[in-house]
């Protein structure tokens, strides 16, 4: 009797809770109380807060004058997936969605994604394999897997290409260093998990952020970002990168999807004016940062060896048409139209070989069949 008193107690004040939850959740989604949020890239001009990712890409941006889809990535609308079609997501970072430093920030035409799209619609017909873009500029592997297990799921996915690794081990903004970090514990990722389906998780850690502003203002913020740090010390250290990986590759493969990890090139030879500012942002030199780097891509290579997830080593297939445009002279980081097309044709002949498509022919080039480089897969 006593036993059945405490739980008539228990359902008396879990309901009315329930309820008053699930009020607070449609007040939230209707008012969007959750998207507006202050921190160091509210006043950005690409950047906007997020509660949850710490930013996101600006709504407005519009790239070479094409707007975002409506969840605020470069790619077509994320839409319910058709019979039959093979869905390909892209995660990775601004060389995936596209951007490109040329005096001034701009963006390539035709990210790889998108060329993935038209090589295989051009090659093999339309309505077989889709491509979604769903990288943001900014992000590392954490925000990647953030974005798998929230923004991006249930797109249902047969195949994950990760390309990160430039902002895991860009210089730490004050206070950033150790903050991209998901719970260890499986019961704290399941907690996580269940948090991230509601906007009134994000509502909460936007008071959070309310709260900081009031102590530290957003300008105030900005200034402080970069002011303390005097010596070089990556925002996401190799062990914590490597972890990230492995998860990615462990949920994508959970929601029914295969991975392909992508290393990152990089341009050997940029103008000294380029090298100078990157080594200058990240407080080191720029020789000794692209080995910081190559490092990453080696921790990248020993996740595929660990998770089965092939590697398509994009840093060697660069080396190997190093003397095509595949980056402009100032920028040492983000591929230009050039290198997207490599990359393209890198996947495009992957898809081939994993036959999931027959190499096809290509009416531009009087019906004979793409000479792509290797890669992995």
């Amino acid at each position: 009797m006593r036993l059945r008193s405490v739980l008539a107690h228990l359902a008396l004040l879990v309901g009315p809770l329930a309820l008053l939850l699930a009020g607070a959740e449609l007040v939230v989604r209707a008012t969007g109380a959750a998207e507006s949020c202050p921190n160091r890239f509210s006043s950005s001009d690409v950047w906007v807060c997020d509660p949850i990712l710490h930013f996101k890409v600006n709504p407005g941006l519009r790239p070479n004058d094409q707007p975002l889809n409506s969840a605020g990535f470069r790619s077509p609308e994320f839409t319910e997936k058709g019979p039959g079609v093979y869905r390909v997501l892209a995660l990775g970072d601004s060389c995936t969605f596209g951007y490109l430093t040329h005096e001034t920030i701009g963006f390539v035409a035709q990210p790889y994604p998108l060329r993935l799209q038209r090589l295989v619609d051009r090659r093999n017909g339309s309505g077989r394999v889709e491509v979604l873009n769903g990288a943001l500029p900014g992000y590392n592997s954490y925000q990647g897997l953030l974005l798998l297990r929230g923004k991006l799921r249930g797109l249902e996915p047969d195949l994950v290409t990760v390309r990160f690794g430039w902002n895991d081990h860009f210089l730490s903004a004050a206070g950033e260093s150790g903050a991209f970090r998901e719970p260890r514990s499986r019961v704290g990722r399941a907690v996580e998990d269940l948090a991230l389906h509601f906007e009134l998780y994000a509502f909460v850690r936007r008071l959070g952020l309310e709260l900081r502003a009031l102590r530290e203002p957003v300008r105030e913020q900005v200034r402080a970002a970069f002011r303390d740090r005097r010596t070089y010390e990556p925002t996401v250290a190799i062990e914590d990168y490597a972890r990230n990986l492995r998860r990615i590759v462990e949920v994508a493969r959970g929601q029914g999807a295969e991975v392909w990890l992508l290393t990152a090139p990089y341009n050997h030879d940029p103008n000294p004016s380029a090298a100078r500012e990157l080594a200058l942002l990240n407080r080191t030199g720029f020789r000794e940062l692209m080995r910081v780097h190559e490092a990453y891509g080696e921790a990248l290579r020993r996740v595929g060896q660990e998770t089965g997830a092939p590697v398509v080593d994009m840093d060697a297939v660069y080396r190997s048409h190093a003397a095509e445009p595949v980056f402009l002279p100032t920028d040492a980081v983000h591929p230009s139209q050039g290198g997207h097309n490599l990359e393209a044709e890198t996947l495009y002949a992957a898809l081939v070989r994993r036959g999931v498509i027959e190499a096809g022919a290509d009416p531009r080039r009087s019906g004979k069949a793409a000479e792509p480089p290797r890669s992995e897969p």
